[in-house]
């Protein structure tokens, strides 16, 4: 895997300090007086940003999970979100976060915070392990936010190329075209 790999943009270490960090706002911004918090990963991508960020917030939770499809196979650009899975738990009357691994174009974080605002919760908030600066659309409302990247194709730590690379333990770019590691796999 290390030989597919162009860059290290963010290490594991910097990965883990942050996530510590921003479990301890999110911890702040809810407080330990409403115990209606139930936290929304989307699948697959955000499984491992969750793991790490719910052992630094010691508030009572709910995890709820949907699954939302865009990048198909081995396809480098999206293609449009779908829910492939919807939220099973009821999130009325609670306060929600809903975490990301990455706000791209912001069509998956806009389609889950509509399915999930039909679902009555108290309050509806927003966490991304990554953000595309120049190209997030500054109408989809994120509030907390790992750390800022240009506009490039990356994987590892949860982020995938035709599911593959998620358990690569930084964030980085692959080094070969996207069509050859496919054609190497099949």
């Amino acid at each position: 895997m290390d030989a597919e790999i162009d860059s290290i943009l963010i290490s594991r270490e910097r990965i883990a300090a942050r996530v510590a960090e921003m479990g301890g706002q999110i911890a702040s911004a809810y407080g330990d007086r409403d115990p209606c918090l139930t936290l929304v990963a989307i699948l697959s991508g955000a499984v491992i940003f969750l793991a790490d960020l719910i052992r630094h917030i010691p508030q009572e939770m709910k995890l709820a999970l949907i699954a939302v499809s865009s990048y198909p196979g081995t396809s480098v650009a999206s293609r449009g979100p779908k829910i492939v899975r919807d939220i099973e738990e009821d999130l009325a009357g609670r306060h929600v976060l809903v975490v990301d691994d990455i706000l791209d174009t912001g069509n998956t974080l806009r389609l889950v915070q509509e399915a999930i605002r039909e679902h009555g919760p108290t309050s509806l908030r927003t966490a991304v392990l990554l953000r595309k600066r120049d190209k997030a659309p500054p109408e989809v409302t994120v509030d907390f936010v790992g750390f800022d990247i240009e506009d490039v194709f990356v994987v590892g730590y949860g982020l995938d190329y035709d599911n593959l690379y998620r358990n690569y333990p930084h964030i980085a770019t692959l080094r070969v075209a996207a069509p050859a590691i496919a054609s190497r796999r099949s």
